[in-house]
């Protein structure tokens, strides 16, 4: 079943799901290089990739966003304050997934630095510091942390459901 229905989610959302958080999870591994002041084997392996993964999160984001949008009719409803909190919170992780890269990129571009994906150059070194660039790319890191909160309490969230709740919230998403 590729698309959704009431009773769980199609093929292509799952997909999208589990390789999103797949990416996502890998990206947390930059917080390792506030380990040891950066020298740590997690943040040397994922992190020259940070750039990238991002962007290609960025891209799958939008068009999960918009599947998402196009399946809204028939996707799975969860009633009820459960609900709400999860429509806020997947929100939230949503604008956090599309916002953070852009962030990351005002950083590294207000750092000095040119902007790379894959090696190609998508925004070319600037000649010095760019300071209102470096002033919104702060952000990025508060977004980070609120996506691991957010990440965290959307697995303990499903875990809720299926453990406690013993109902087929978690089961929609695994197959």
């Amino acid at each position: 079943m590729i698309n959704d229905n009431s009773e769980r989610y199609g093929s292509i959302t799952r997909f999208f799901h589990w390789v999103m958080a797949v990416l996502v999870l890998q990206q947390f591994f930059k917080f390792a290089d506030r380990i040891n002041e950066g020298e740590h084997w997690l943040g040397d392996t994922f992190g020259p990739w940070h750039v990238s993964i991002g962007a290609v999160i960025l891209i799958l984001a939008v068009v999960r966003l918009l599947w998402a949008l196009k399946q809204k009719p028939q996707r799975p409803i969860n009633p009820g304050f459960d609900g709400v909190i999860a429509k806020i919170a997947h929100r939230l992780m949503y604008f956090s997934m599309l916002i953070m890269p852009f962030l990351g990129a005002l950083y590294i571009h207000g750092k000095g630095y040119p902007v790379k994906v894959f090696g190609y150059e998508l925004i070319g070194q600037p000649a010095d510091e760019v300071p209102w660039a470096l002033a919104l790319g702060e952000w990025h890191s508060p977004f980070a942390f609120l996506l691991i909160f957010l990440v965290i309490a959307h697995i303990a969230g499903a875990l809720y459901h299926h453990f406690i709740q013993k109902d087929t919230v978690l089961k929609r998403m695994i197959g």
